[in-house]
């Protein structure tokens, strides 16, 4: 539904209404505080509608808006801006949970999600097609097209590591060890430092040459650090785990994704496809979450026990292996 809408229409317009429903959403939480328990499946339909309503829309923008040549340091700098918000929010929110309650916390995000629809108001709307969307045609593109099926492999497992249950894992850890959340917000600030000199230098020095390399060098880290968290989860191993996490784990993430950009662009994605594109990128990015999620609550909610959350978390770091060595596999000629 959302793809016909793009295709046919105005795609900022969309993105505008998902941030309306993910405003309205906040509103909810804040109306009915500790009833929320009740209305869950409210909030999870508003939720799921606000996500596939803003950032399906905002990544074709991104696509068609940022040239392959300003990619690096787009994706660079943008990162750095998230991570700076993550840097003063979290110790903010945890300091507001902890001192009053979930509902001041939740006014200040309500804040932050309009000021949101108002920047939208300085996008404009680019490469209108006015036609329907045509999954057959590009199925049988995706069906010759190994770079287009590795670009969404990568996008499947993803939806297992840092954009699905991995990062929900990490917190899950962290409240088991610290169980405060004014200290949750504080680990979660110190990694956002990290992220952001790690981005700083990954946007001013990346080079695609340099990716191969990179790529290899971070496999060592990624998986002595989940060793260390493996057999003995405390503090120490899980800060180590997270710097190595929001540093390496981060600049994996966004060579995939110039890479997944970069491909949007060639002459057949982008002058006929490019809504499918990312319909499809979407589609494998969700399934990803849906099964790590999944995953997540029939291993570990029948159990409830913390080696039941660490075979899901094996899995997801597997997953991040078999980004890196997808990822190497992939060239992108310039057209």
């Amino acid at each position: 539904m959302v793809s016909n809408i793009i295709k046919r229409k105005n795609k900022v317009h969309l993105y505008r209404f998902g941030t309306l429903v993910k405003s309205l959403y906040i509103f909810i939480i804040i109306i009915l505080k500790e009833k929320i328990v009740d209305y869950v499946w409210l909030i999870g339909m508003m939720f799921g509608i606000s996500t596939a309503t803003t950032g399906f829309p905002l990544n074709m923008i991104e696509s068609e808006q940022i040239t392959n040549q300003e990619r690096i340091k787009y994706l660079g700098y943008k990162s750095i801006a998230t991570e700076i918000i993550s840097l003063i929010i979290p110790m903010l929110l945890g300091a507001y949970i902890t001192v009053y309650s979930y509902e001041v916390a939740a006014i200040l995000v309500f804040l932050f999600s309009i000021l949101k629809l108002m920047l939208s108001f300085f996008i404009r709307n680019k490469n209108v097609q006015k036609t329907r969307i045509d999954l057959k045609a590009f199925f049988e593109i995706l069906k010759k097209d190994n770079v287009l099926l590795k670009l969404y492999v990568i996008e499947f497992c993803k939806g297992f590591n840092r954009y699905g249950v991995m990062g929900l894992i990490i917190s899950l850890l962290i409240i088991y060890q610290t169980k405060n959340d004014f200290e949750l917000g504080s680990w979660t600030s110190f990694f956002s430092l990290i992220a952001i000199i790690t981005m700083y230098i990954f946007g001013k020095y990346y080079h695609k040459n340099d990716k191969k390399k990179i790529l290899l060098m971070s496999v060592f880290p990624i998986l002595i650090s989940f060793m260390f968290i493996y057999f003995s989860i405390n503090k120490i191993t899980i800060i180590f785990y997270n710097v190595v996490y929001y540093s390496f784990l981060d600049i994996i993430l966004n060579i995939t994704e110039k890479d997944l950009f970069d491909y949007s662009n060639q002459k057949l994605f982008k002058n006929k496809f490019n809504t499918e594109y990312f319909m499809f990128r979407e589609l494998f990015l969700n399934v990803g979450r849906v099964l790590g999620y999944m995953i997540l609550l029939i291993v570990v909610g029948k159990t409830q026990n913390l080696e039941a959350l660490k075979i899901v978390f094996t899995v997801c770091v597997i997953s991040v292996i078999l980004v890196i060595c997808l990822s190497r596999k992939i060239e992108i000629k310039q057209e």
